[in-house]
C-alpha cells in the first residue's frame, strides 16, 4: 500500500470513527467504550490510534480467512452478515450452491445448532454475494451491518429522547 492509500484509508476510517462518536456524543461514546472522554478526544485529533484504521490494518495483515472469520464475527455482532466480494461470478455461484447444500444438510434433522446458524449465515453471505456481482454491483457492494436496534446503553436512551421530542 503506497501512502497515498494509506493517507487515503486513515482519512476514511477517521472519518467513520468521528461518525460514530458523534451519533452519541463523546460523553456516551467514553462511557460505553470505559474510556475517557479525554482518549476519545485524543483519537479523533489524530493524537492516538484510530481503533478503525486499526481494526482495517488488523485485518490487512493477517491471514485472509482469519480476517474474514473475524470480520464475519463482527458483522454479526453487529446484527448483519459479512458478504466477500469474490470478483469471479462461476466461482460464486459454485461457492453459494455448496454452502446452501451445506446448510440444507445442517437443519435437515430439525434442530439448529450454533454450528447449523453458522452454516446457514455462510450460505446467504455466499448468495448475497452471487446477486451482488449478478446485479453489476460487486465492485462497490454496501453490506449495512448496523442492528436495527441500539447496541449500547447510551445510544438507547438517546434514541428514546429523539423519538420523545
Amino acid at each position: 500500500m503506497n501512502n497515498f492509500e494509506q493517507d487515503d484509508l486513515a482519512g476514511e476510517a477517521a472519518k467513520r470513527f468521528r461518525s460514530m462518536v458523534e451519533s452519541v456524543g463523546v460523553k456516551g461514546f467514553s462511557e460505553d467504550m470505559t474510556l475517557s472522554s479525554r482518549q476519545i478526544n485524543r483519537m479523533l485529533s489524530g493524537a492516538q490510534p484510530n481503533p478503525v484504521e486499526r481494526l482495517i490494518r488488523c485485518l490487512q495483515c493477517c491471514d485472509p480467512e482469519i480476517g474474514d472469520a473475524a470480520l464475519s464475527f463482527i458483522c454479526q455482532e453487529a446484527g448483519g452478515h459479512f458478504v466477500k466480494d469474490v470478483g469471479v461470478i462461476d466461482h460464486a455461484i459454485v461457492n453459494a450452491v455448496r454452502e446452501c447444500a451445506e446448510a440444507i444438510a445442517a437443519i435437515s434433522d430439525g434442530e439448529v445448532s450454533p454450528v447449523d446458524r453458522t452454516e446457514v449465515h455462510e450460505a446467504i453471505a455466499a448468495l448475497k454475494g452471487v446477486l451482488l456481482a449478478a446485479a453489476g454491483s460487486s465492485q462497490n457492494p454496501e453490506v449495512h451491518v448496523r442492528p436495527a436496534r441500539p447496541a449500547s446503553p447510551t445510544a438507547r436512551s438517546n434514541d428514546q429522547v429523539n423519538r420523545s421530542a
